[in-house]
This record gives structure tokens, C-alpha cells and sequence, in this order.
């Protein structure tokens, strides 16, 4: 990228704009952040601003911060920098950042003077509106050293055009007058210029309540009908604060919802956005265009964040990047000293070596560790100093770490770091600059939605009928379910669930429990649990609750399955999400969350409604519930009973039996090798209903560590924004992709393809389960989602590493012969039975991940001394080739040292050769391409950004001599959805001083992307690399597709016959657009493929291209 490219920014301070350097990799809120360096806004306050295109015919066209800047459709890259996040106290802005108080003067003047202040009346306030000019006319002389003389003469320049246009000719001399006046009555004194600005923003405000205030026009779905309406958002309207909307027929005002009411916004690709609130149904909206969807929906996140939960993006499409990055490094944000003191007062008591990491709150690149080493002293500091992507102590010249927890780990003050403490939602209040406590809260006041309590039902108004009974207990319960009817008066009858005491239970021990179960569950008003009607305190002692025909969830999954889309098991989470985040909400603790804890409510074509039970009154947890118990509890389960996070963890397995349709899981027979599995990471396998969407979720929320697992309001959002998808889409019913409609035959791995590939099914995870893992242990039956702290997913959007759709054993077979794929895995399981001395650290081998063209590829763990851990991959060395063709792979890679080269952390020689290498979350990008095509369809710059990341590769490959010979998807890495890398240097070679490499013995080749004279003559260079380049850019912008210019390439095609047909200008064809553009293929693709290799670009020139087209796009 020309390091010279810059976008302008304008701002209220300087008539001329700034000019900030960007890249690719820019993104708005980078573009944010450097602004407000230059306008010394610090890292607080900068949150209140945001970046909008300059257009002359919308002011609304806001940008999401995720965004990547070069990627926006703006010909001439010219913004605006603005806040617009309106905080309720002026005064608190100029205590919280002085300059950004500075800004928001000016930018209120120039709104003003350029009559841009919607919903003000001009002529109404021209008085007022003289006064603010004769007041900023004063504030020049003071501030500005102006003479009088000359703000005299050019007194338009601070008035508004508005009331220059009305008042021309009668305007001079009144504001001389008035000036005159305040000049005599006042000393010359600086001092005096604060107090204008002061008095200038307040009269504004008086005048102009609703400044800042944005209008969106959107279609409006209501009762089938759709009506085109008026938004307008205002958190501090006097009377509709937050969200407020008029039809075009009725014209008149309604309240949707204050901010504080906002659950989550999800969005579909064609511009239609659900509100989800606290109270009432969902709200859809219609958009004309993505770009007014994105204003919209980043204006509510904006004053949602700064209001209600700093921590919380409301929509997952518009993530706020820097809060991914602090929730990536367990960081706070730029909380104060005091702040933090007294979390680490409140939380530990001081105790010595408990620490907080926080963002500076002075600089946009720092970072700040406070650690107490004494509980009668205040709290040591330590400033973390951040540049070009590494860290250092300030003041320590001399080491520098590639992350910030390396540092903590290696740094010599380490010795004081014992005991982190994680951010958390009310740790950040401090952040919430536009929270206004003023405004009433604006919700449902109905009668009948206030708890007050559990209501005492009369024994004698129930008639008891039939028990309920479970088809295959796994405990004995202390309590009995029996429907009943209730007689609430002679003309008022309903059916009820009445639950009560076991005949043989004594009553008298377990009295305080149910009196306990029902106040706390009384207090839960939700659309996703069983409403408690009440407690019945005479014989029979029980509790009353709604009853519902259909029956527990899991019985009525197992026995409807064939008439249960999938839409309705996403709809059924999104119930049981919801459950989960009331639950949290009232601050109470379920304990039992299980699929046969819901009942479903409602089955019909379009709506499957599930709600949760009450826990209920059990006895101890046996080994049945590890499947819903975290493994933090393992050394005392009962402790997960109260557990916030066991409740999230319990929901995942609740999830997955959700889309299992109700299995009934077998009995743990093995339960400390259980523990132990699920200890390392290892998790339940994807269901075969699932998507990789859904499967990610409950991964996340299956994370061992309680700070890294989901939230519950996170989680809803997320699977709201998976039904949306499929409500928005035309056939709206829809099942996931079976294995061979996502793959095709010739799915082939990289050497370091970090998905487990293996036979492992639900059935084979209940046959290991219940048949007390048989198996050998090092072999594992299981999923691993392992990773290093250190290296924690950067960014909540991404998606989990995932198990192939191919069986491990045909995945081998297409690769090599069965006597092969037995030595090989032989060799494996004898590398997976020891632990290896690797640097300064222990490596321990496990499963079997993948199989490149040299060799086998395993499952790493690396055990630093100071018990921190990595997860790597470790390619073992085939039996069948030469150990000296090995050798030289690792000389060359081992040399390696880019941004787009998978990195190598070593060589291990003995007892057997060993290359040990990064491990890379998302697998190849071959398989990436296939698993994301819908969301990858329109995304061309994405696509190109691959490109780039592979091009900047290959050229500095080619800067070092060096040709890879085995360039294709296949052997490109997805590091994150936004970079891959380069891998599998299995046929790589250094060329000799005339540049080109002859091919020295006879071996199977990738026919299908060598140029010609690789493929007549075995002769190889930078140019051959040029024309699998350009089979790759096929790969990638058909989105996976194979690239067959003839048919049956592989199988020894008659290589006469395919020369001719290259000869005759026979090329593969230009993929479907979108992605791929006519313009990409004749400028980009189609050069690569020249016959004559001198003819072919450079990849420095590729560079240029790509970096072109993206800039075009």
C-alpha cells in the first residue's frame, strides 16, 4: 500500500482538514482515534464522536467504526470528524476532556452559523441568536487578540446565515451597540473567555434542546401492513426520550422506547433491522439503502454504550473494534486510578499481587497496570507503553514483547502479578458519559406485569388429575408434578402444573427451600418462563405454576422430530437465550437448566415458543450432570448450583441437546477421564442440525474460562440475529447443508489446517461416553477448542474452529494409500505417548489435525515453566519420503519472518524430526471459502484483501529467492476473517543464481495450477509461482470452486493435449459476479496466465492492482 495514501478529515477547529494516513487495515475508528490525537481528545471522550461521510444531500450517512475506511464508496475519501453523541451535562464534558468541551463549542458555533441546527427556529430566537453572536465576537477579541474594529466590520462572520439573510440591513449596528456595551462593562481579561463559552452553550441549549437529534425515514412493518415512517432518535426529549416514531397517515408521535429499553439490534443484508426491547414486541424496519441502516444502527449503539453498558455492542454487524481488543486482553477501559483502586479493594481487599490492567486514560496507545504490594498503600503503577503492535514498560528502553501478557509474564515486575481481576459491565460505569438520571425510566406500566410476590393459593381451590411422569429419570426427585385444575371462583377455572412434595419425603426439612424456590421464582416477569401463579402453604404443600399440553421440550423433540424445522429450533434458542438473560436480570441462578426444564408452549408452521420451569427442589448433583456442569466446578459441583456462570455453561448443553432433538444422553461411566477431557478443552461434537454459526455459540459459552464465556444478552442477540436470516429469507424455512452439498470430492488439508479431522460423530461421542472411553486416550473422540491465553480470539464475530464435514478416514484416502495412512498414523500415535523438551518448554503431541503432501500434522500443547501454555501445530515427517527433502522445508521456512507466512516456533530433532509451527484457528481457506460463501458473495474488497495478503507474501518469498511450487488454497491459512497466510513449504525450493529451478526427480505435482513450462519442462521459477497465483485468485473469488481448464487434470491427462488447449488461449472462465468483477479478471486474473512466463506481472505489481481495485470498490 502507498504509504503516502491519506483521507481528509474537516472539523469544526480548522477550516482546512486534516490529512490522515491510511492503509487497507484502516478502519473508522482508527481514523477516530487519530483525529483526536491531533485534537488532543483523549481516549474517554473520543467515544462521543463519530465519522460521516460529506455529502450534499444527506448529513446522516455515519460510518460504522468496524468499518474498514478504504472499503467506504466516497470518490474523493473527504469526512467529517463530529461528536455526535450528545452528553445531558455540558459541564461534566468540560471537567471529563477540556478539549473535547473546546470542540463541541466550536462545532455548535459553526452548526449554528451555517443555520445546520435542526429543529430550531431562527426566527423565533433572533434575539438569543444575536446575543450568541455578539458574545462570540467578544470571545474572538479575548481569545483571538482580534481588534474590535475588525470583528466590527466583518460581523456576519458570526452571526447565522439565517438571521444575516432576515435582518441585514438592521443588524449592524444593534450588534455594535450591544459589543460596545459588554466591552465597557467588562475588563480585557482571557479569564473571561471560559465564561463565554460556558454561558454560550447553555443559552444554545435553552434554545435548541433537541441539537444533535437524527431523523431516519424507513418503512414500518405493523400488523402485515407496511407504512412509510419518521424516526427520530433523542435520548433526552422531554417527553419521548430514546426512539420515537410518526406515520405519514396519522402525524403524530409515538414512544418505542427509551435507550435504557434496548435489548439488541440484528439486521438482515437487504436493510431490515429488528429492534428487540425490554418490553413489547420486536420493531422491524425496512431501510432504502445499508448506509442509512448503519447510521441508524450505530447512533443507538453509540448512546447505548454511553449510557446503559460500555461493554456491550448492541449489534454484532457493527462491533465497536477496540472493545473486542480490550475483551481479547482482559483489559478495562480508561477507568481512573480511583476507579480501579477501589475495584481492588472492593473485589480482594487489596491483597498483595492482585492487579488491573486498564486503558490509559491520557493516551490513545497505552495501557496501564495497577498492582497492590502493600493493602496499606495505594496501588503501584505501571504504564505499558504500545507501538507498531509491540509492548514495553515506559522507561524500559530494551525489551519490547509482541503482547501484552507476554509482558506480564516475563516482565521482571511479574513477581508482583499473581492475580488478575477482569473487567466487568460495572466496573466501566464511570464510562457512561451520557447517562442521564434525570429521565424517568419509560416503561410497561401494566398491573398485571408487576411482581409483588407469590400469591397464597387455598389447597381446597385444587383438584388434583394426572401425574406427569418422565420417561427416564436420571436423579430422584424430592418433588412430584401433577396437572390440576384450579378453581380460582365458581365461574373461573384453569388448568395448572402443581408441583408437590414425594410421599416419603419429609416434609418439615425441606419447607424453607420451597418457600425460598417460590419468592425467588415469583420475582421473574418473562416471555420465556413458566409464570408461578402461586404457593399452596396448607396439605398439600406445592407450588402452582402455568401448564402447557405439549409437554417437556426434549420428550416433544424426540417425538416430532420429522414435523420440527429448523427455524424452529433456532427460535426455540432464542427462548431459551432469553430465559437465560431474565434470569440474570432478576440476579437469580437456576441451577438445573436442562431440556426437559422447558416446556413448549406453542407449535405451530411459523412459531415453536419454549419456556423454562422452575428448578425445582433436588437432592446433590451426581455424575449424570457434568454435561451441564463447567469444569471450575469439578472439584466441588455443588458449588455450580449458584453459579451465574454454570447457568451459561449449563445453556450450551442445553443448546446442543436442543439441536440433537432431545438425545438422551447415556450414563458417564469413566467420570475422572470425562473430567479430564473437558478439562483439556475438549468439547461435545457440532450436531448434525447444526450450523457453524449456532455451533460457535455454544463454544463460546462452553469456554473454561468463566471471564471468556458468552454473556446471556450477547448470546440472544446473536442467535436473534441467526432467525432473522432466516425469517428475512424468501423461503424462510431452511435446514443446514449436508456434507456433500458443501464440499466436493477432492476436499484436500494444509499441512497446518487446524480443524480436527476425524469420524467423530454424536453417535461415536455416546458409544465413547458410555462404553467408559475404550478408546486409547491418545487418541481423542472428542473436539478440542483449546488455545493460548495469550493469543485468545481478538474479536467476538469470529467463527470457531470447526470439525470437517469429510470423515478423517476418507479425508485420508484421498491423500495417500491405506498402508501408508498406517505407518504414518502409527508413527503419530508413537510421537502422542511422550512429552518432548522444546526450548524452554515441555511439548506434549495429541490427535492427529491433518495430513499435507510431506507429511503428518498433530496437535501441540507447549508448557512454559511458568505453567503459561500455547497451542501449536507439529508436523511430523512421513515415513516415505526422505528425511533430507524435510530438512530443506525446514531450512526455508525456518528462515521465514512475515506477516502472511504461518510462523514456525521451532524445530524439534529428536528422537524424531519435528517442525513445529503457529496454530491457525480457522483452518484452510480452500475449506473457509465454502463454509462462508453466502457471507463472502458480495464482499469482493474482503476477497481482494486475501489476495493482497498472499501477493505481499510471495514477494517477499521471491525477495529471498525462494519459489513455493505448491501455491492454492489448500495451503492458505485463515488467520482471521480478515488475514491468511501463506503455508506447507513441502515443494518449496531456493533458486540457483539464474533464477530457475529444474525439477530433479519424477513426482506426483498439482497439474492444475502450473504454467506451462513447469509442466513440459520441469523448469520453475518466480513466474510459474505468478501463474498459480492466478489459479488461486480463481479459487478465491469462485469461492472454492475447482479450477478445471480441462477435465480430469490429475488423472495423467495426455499432457500434449493440455498444452494445445493452453496454447489455443484456452483460459478458466471469469467466476459469476458478484465477487468477482470483469475488471478483476482481465486486469488481475487473466495476466497471470500468459503463456510466455516473461509476460506475466511481478507480484509487485499485483500489489499495485489489488490495491487499486480495493480503493475502486
Amino acid at each position: 500500500m502507498d504509504s503516502s495514501l491519506c483521507i481528509k478529515v474537516l472539523t469544526a477547529m480548522q477550516a482546512t482538514p486534516y490529512e490522515i494516513p491510511v492503509t487497507i487495515n484502516t478502519t473508522v475508528e482508527d481514523v477516530i482515534i487519530e483525529t483526536s490525537k491531533l485534537l488532543n481528545i483523549g481516549p474517554i471522550a473520543r467515544h462521543l464522536f463519530g465519522l460521516r461521510v460529506v455529502s450534499v444531500t444527506d448529513d446522516n450517512l455515519w460510518l460504522s467504526s468496524s468499518l474498514f475506511i478504504l472499503y467506504v464508496k466516497n470518490e474523493h475519501h473527504v469526512y467529517e470528524y463530529k461528536l455526535r453523541y450528545k452528553m445531558p451535562d455540558v459541564k461534566r464534558l468540560k471537567s471529563t476532556d477540556r478539549y473535547a468541551y473546546n470542540f463541541y463549542f466550536y462545532q455548535v458555533k459553526s452548526d449554528l452559523l451555517k443555520s445546520k441546527v435542526t429543529g430550531l427556529c431562527y426566527d423565533t430566537y433572533k434575539r438569543e441568536l444575536i446575543g450568541l453572536g455578539v458574545a462570540d465576537m467578544y470571545r474572538a477579541i479575548l481569545e483571538e487578540d482580534k481588534s474590535r474594529e475588525s470583528v466590527e466590520q466583518n460581523y456576519k462572520q458570526f452571526m447565522p446565515k439565517e438571521v444575516v439573510k432576515q435582518h441585514m440591513f438592521f443588524l449592524k449596528k444593534p450588534v455594535q451597540e450591544t459589543l460596545k456595551k459588554i466591552i465597557n462593562n467588562n475588563t480585557v481579561d482571557t479569564h473571561y473567555v471560559s465564561i463565554i463559552k460556558e454561558s454560550y452553550l447553555e443559552q444554545f441549549n435553552s434554545i435548541a434542546p433537541n441539537y444533535l437529534e437524527e431523523e431516519y425515514k424507513a418503512i414500518y412493518n405493523e400488523k402485515s401492513d407496511s407504512v412509510n415512517v419518521t424516526f427520530r432518535v433523542n435520548p433526552f426529549h422531554s417527553e419521548m426520550p430514546g426512539v420515537r416514531m410518526c406515520t405519514e397517515n396519522r402525524k403524530e408521535w409515538v414512544h418505542l422506547a427509551a435507550i435504557e429499553d434496548l435489548c439488541f439490534l440484528s439486521t438482515t443484508d437487504d436493510g431490515i433491522v429488528e429492534i428487540s426491547r425490554r418490553t413489547g414486541i420486536p420493531i422491524h424496519l425496512k431501510f432504502a439503502n445499508t448506509s442509512t441502516m448503519v447510521s441508524f444502527i450505530t447512533l443507538l449503539n453509540g448512546y447505548y454504550r454511553l449510557m446503559v453498558n460500555w461493554n456491550f455492542d448492541l449489534c454484532a454487524s457493527t462491533n465497536t473494534p477496540t472493545l473486542s481488543k480490550l475483551k481479547s486482553i482482559r483489559s478495562h477501559g480508561p477507568i481512573s486510578i480511583m476507579k480501579s483502586t477501589s475495584i481492588l479493594k472492593k473485589k480482594m481487599s487489596k491483597k498483595h499481587g492482585s492487579f488491573i490492567l486498564r486503558q490509559s486514560m491520557k493516551n490513545h496507545d497505552n495501557y496501564v497496570i495497577d498492582v497492590c504490594v502493600n493493602q496499606s498503600m495505594k496501588p503501584m503503577t505501571y504504564v505499558i507503553e504500545s507501538k507498531n503492535g509491540f509492548y514495553k514498560i515506559a522507561g524500559d528502553n530494551d525489551i519490547e514483547y509482541p503482547s501484552i501478557w507476554r509482558l506480564i509474564s516475563n516482565n521482571k515486575m511479574s513477581l508482583n502479578l499473581i492475580e488478575c481481576i477482569f473487567p466487568s459491565d460495572n466496573a466501566m460505569n464511570e464510562l457512561l458519559l451520557c447517562q442521564n438520571t434525570n429521565i424517568k425510566h419509560v416503561g410497561n406500566d401494566d398491573d398485571e406485569d408487576k411482581i409483588s410476590g407469590p400469591h397464597l393459593i387455598n389447597s381446597d381451590s385444587i383438584k388434583l388429575l394426572k401425574t406427569i411422569c418422565s420417561p427416564k429419570k436420571k436423579i430422584q426427585s424430592l418433588m412430584k408434578v401433577r396437572v390440576a385444575t384450579w378453581y380460582k371462583s365458581k365461574r373461573n377455572e384453569s388448568t395448572v402444573v402443581v408441583k408437590l412434595f414425594q410421599d416419603d419425603v419429609n416434609i418439615s426439612l425441606h419447607l424453607m427451600d420451597l418457600l425460598s424456590l417460590s419468592k425467588r421464582w415469583s420475582s421473574v416477569s418473562s416471555s420465556a418462563v413458566v409464570r408461578l401463579f402461586g404457593l399452596c402453604v396448607d396439605t398439600p404443600t406445592a407450588l402452582v405454576s402455568e401448564y402447557f399440553t405439549l409437554g417437556p421440550l426434549d420428550v416433544y423433540l424426540r417425538t416430532n422430530k420429522d414435523k420440527i424445522s429448523f427455524s424452529n429450533l433456532v427460535e426455540a434458542a432464542t427462548y431459551i437465550a432469553t430465559a437465560l438473560w431474565d434470569m440474570e436480570t432478576a440476579c437469580l441462578v437456576h441451577g438445573k437448566i436442562r431440556c426437559h426444564k422447558f416446556v413448549v408452549a406453542e407449535h405451530t408452521r411459523n412459531s415453536f415458543i419454549v419456556k423454562l420451569t422452575d428448578p425445582g427442589i433436588h437432592k446433590c448433583y451426581t455424575s449424570y450432570d457434568l454435561y451441564w456442569i463447567p469444569t471450575e466446578f469439578y472439584n466441588n459441583i455443588e458449588l455450580a448450583r449458584k453459579s451465574p456462570q454454570a447457568d451459561i455453561w449449563a445453556f450450551s448443553s442445553t443448546l446442543w441437546e436442543l439441536f440433537n432433538y432431545g438425545i438422551l444422553l447415556p450414563e458417564i461411566q469413566n467420570v475422572d477421564l470425562f473430567k479430564k477431557k473437558f478439562e483439556k478443552n475438549i468439547r461435545m461434537p457440532k450436531p448434525d442440525c447444526s450450523t457453524d454459526d449456532i455451533y460457535h455459540i455454544m463454544t463460546e459459552c462452553w469456554d473454561n474460562d468463566p471471564f471468556i464465556r458468552k454473556k446471556p444478552q450477547a448470546t440472544l442477540r446473536d442467535l436473534r440475529q441467526i432467525w432473522l436470516q432466516i425469517y428475512a429469507s424468501p423461503q424462510h424455512e431452511y435446514t443446514p447443508l449436508k456434507k456433500e452439498e458443501i464440499y466436493s470430492d477432492d476436499v484436500t488439508c494444509s499441512d497446518a489446517t487446524i480443524y480436527y479431522t476425524s469420524n467423530y460423530t454424536i453417535e461415536t461421542f455416546l458409544d465413547t461416553v458410555s462404553s467408559s472411553f475404550s478408546g486409547s486416550e491418545t487418541k481423542s473422540d472428542f473436539i478440542d477448542f483449546n488455545s493460548n491465553p495469550d493469543d485468545r480470539r481478538s474479536y467476538q464475530n469470529e467463527t470457531p474452529i470447526l470439525a470437517t464435514n469429510t470423515s478423517f478416514n476418507q479425508f485420508m484416502e484421498q491423500l495417500t494409500s491405506k498402508e501408508e495412512i498406517k505407518n504414518n498414523m502409527q508413527s503419530a500415535m508413537n510421537c502422542q505417548q511422550k512429552t518432548y523438551q522444546f526450548n524452554n518448554a515441555t511439548l506434549s503431541l495429541h490427535q492427529v489435525i491433518g495430513q499435507g503432501f510431506y507429511g503428518v500434522v498433530l496437535e501441540g500443547l507447549l508448557e512454559y515453566n511458568d505453567k503459561k501454555t500455547k497451542k501449536v501445530a507439529v508436523k511430523h515427517m512421513k515415513r516415505s519420503f526422505q528425511t533430507e527433502d524435510f530438512q530443506r522445508e525446514i531450512c526455508i521456512i525456518e528462515g521465514l519472518n512475515h506477516p502472511n507466512i504461518v510462523n514456525i516456533e521451532g524445530v524439534l530433532e529428536e528422537p524424531n524430526l519435528m517442525l513445529v509451527m503457529e496454530y491457525i484457528k480457522f483452518g484452510s481457506l480452500s475449506s473457509y471459502l465454502r463454509l462462508h460463501e453466502n457471507e463472502l458473495l458480495e464482499e469482493t474488497n474482503q476477497l481482494l484483501k486475501y489476495s493482497l495478503d498472499i501477493a505481499q507474501g510471495m514477494k517477499y518469498l521471491g525477495s529471498l529467492n525462494i519459489i513455493h511450487r505448491d501455491l492454492a488454497t489448500r495451503n492458505i491459512l485463515v488467520a482471521s476473517p480478515t488475514t491468511v497466510k501463506i503455508s506447507d513449504f513441502g515443494l518449496a525450493q531456493f533458486l540457483s543464481d539464474d533464477k530457475y529451478y529444474y525439477l530433479q526427480t519424477v513426482r506426483d505435482l498439482p497439474l492444475k495450477w502450473h504454467a506451462p513450462e513447469a509442466i513440459l519442462y520441469g523448469k520453475f521459477s518466480t513466474k510459474t509461482d505468478i501463474w498459480a497465483y492466478g489459479v488461486l485468485l480463481f479459487e478465491i473469488f469462485s469461492l472454492g470452486k475447482e479450477p478445471n481448464v480441462v477435465s480430469k487434470l490429475e488423472e495423467r491427462l495426455d499432457v500434449e493435449k493440455l498444452i494445445k488447449v493452453l496454447l489455443e488461449g484456452h483460459r478458466l472462465q471469469c467466476p459469476s459476479c458478484p465477487p468477482c468483477t470483469v475488471d478483476i479478471y482481465n486486469r488481475l486474473m487473466r495476466p497471470c496466465w500468459a503463456y510466455i512466463a516473461a509476460d506475466r506481472p511481478s507480484f509487485a505489481q499485483l500489489i499495485d492492482i489489488i490495491e487499486s481495485l480495493m480503493i475502486e470498490n
